[in-house]
């Protein structure tokens, strides 16, 4: 568990436990509770990040996708693919990809969460 970094960061993601930013270089950075690596990204360079329950995701720059913690439900495996942004949950994630769909990993559950509405 740590305070936030020095330096200067583009965006930033807050989820109930950690915290994690991408740096102006493209770096990301994360602070605060790491008990399922959730707070470990990898080194590469990344367009943006979002921080869930116990798993964060980040577009890299490349446009694919890179998922680190927490994978009980597979909420942390991304699909092969480009995708232009993502979005955390607990135990499911969704992105968007280059043909501007939505596609969703993870847990469904009862509530259909990973399951997005098809296109009109």
């Amino acid at each position: 568990e740590g305070d936030a970094p020095s330096g200067h960061f583009s965006s930033v993601s807050a989820a109930t436990r950690h915290t994690c930013g991408v740096k102006t270089d493209g770096a990301i950075a994360c602070w605060g509770f790491n008990g399922q690596g959730e707070a470990t990204p990898p080194a590469a360079s990344f367009k943006s990040v979002s921080a869930g329950g116990g798993h964060t995701c980040g577009v890299k720059q490349d446009g694919t996708t890179a998922c680190w913690g927490d994978n009980r439900a597979g909420q942390a495996s991304p699909p092969a693919g480009n995708f232009t942004s993502v979005s955390t949950g607990d135990l499911h994630t969704c992105a968007i990809n280059s043909g501007s769909s939505v596609v969703c990993w993870g847990q469904n559950g009862g509530f259909g969460r990973a399951t997005p509405p098809t296109g009109q």
